[in-house]
């Protein structure tokens, strides 16, 4: 799941000040690409986290202190959070008059209600959405239940800090691209999304955790097979539409910024940095000398 809802959590997790970690016992993977008039820092994240994993360390610190720019994947400061509710309750809604029901089979249907009534829900709330939009609330409470808070995330703690700071904030996607990331999504392939979101809920276990523990130790190759592993159980299309093209156009932002100059701190989500496709082997073939695992 964290590879699969994980990456778009962002969307479901409103900007509350930082409450940073204390310094962890390992370190998540760092990267360091430069040319003659830049430095860019590449840094994996978890947009939701338990409050006392640990995961800062020495290298962390000292990249993004030097930084004097951070850029995530999008914009959303408390100014920005009305914009993408409003697009994600705008393209999430289902036409006049359908309901989830009408997307999904009965035995889905009714498999969605018991999942979302065990988190606490109220099953008429995601009657009005489309399946997309229902697996996203979905897999937010399931991230709340496993002990998951927005406020630990990765993103909210350094937006904080980079605030007090005075550093510039910039950003990869506006709301609109990626909200839209799933949106787009064809009817059967957001069914399937949903259908597989169930699955692992379902499946329970550690899995959250392990990918966790994995990520802030700094494992890349572990976690990189483990969301692809994921990856692979699920659509191929939405592999491609919430990883792999966006994969792509980050690689392309980033070449951009090295063509220019300064010292900045990039924060995306782990699983597009690890794993099949990821940003950092994309910069090496393009011929970028990549500093790091």
């Amino acid at each position: 799941m964290r590879a699969l809802v994980g990456a778009l959590l962002l969307l479901l997790t409103p900007p509350l000040a930082g409450c940073a970690p204390r310094q962890s016992q390992g370190e998540p993977a760092l990267w360091r690409v430069t040319d003659a008039d830049s430095e860019i820092w590449l840094f994996g994240t978890a947009h939701m986290l338990r409050p006392e994993l640990r995961w800062r360390g020495p290298r962390f610190e000292a990249a993004f202190a030097a930084a004097d720019e951070l850029v995530t994947e999008t914009d959303a400061s408390p100014e920005m959070n009305r914009t993408l509710q409003a697009l994600y309750q705008r393209h999430g809604a289902l036409g006049p008059g359908e309901t989830l029901a009408d997307r999904l089979g009965p035995a889905e249907h009714a498999r969605t209600q018991r999942i979302a009534r065990a988190l606490g829900m109220e099953p008429a709330q995601l009657e009005r959405m489309r399946p997309w939009a229902a697996a996203l609330r979905i897999s937010y409470a399931y991230a709340l239940s496993r002990g998951m808070r927005a406020e630990a995330g990765v993103e909210n703690v350094l937006v904080a800090e980079a605030r007090r700071r005075g550093m510039r904030l910039s950003y990869l996607e506006t709301p609109e691209q990626q909200v839209r990331v799933l949106a787009d999504l064809a009817p059967p392939v957001e069914a399937r999304l949903l259908a597989d979101t169930l699955s692992e809920i379902e499946a329970g276990g550690q899995a959250l955790d392990v990918i966790d523990a994995l990520w802030a130790r700094g494992e890349v190759d572990a976690l990189g097979a483990a969301f692809d592993a994921q990856w692979r159980a699920g659509a191929p299309e939405v592999h491609e539409a919430v990883i792999l093209a966006r994969n792509r156009a980050f690689a392309d932002a980033i070449e951009a910024r090295l063509a220019g100059e300064g010292r900045i701190f990039i924060a995306v989500g782990a699983a597009h940095l690890a794993g099949e496709g990821n940003v950092i082997g994309l910069l090496r073939e393009r011929g970028l000398d990549v500093e790091g695992p």
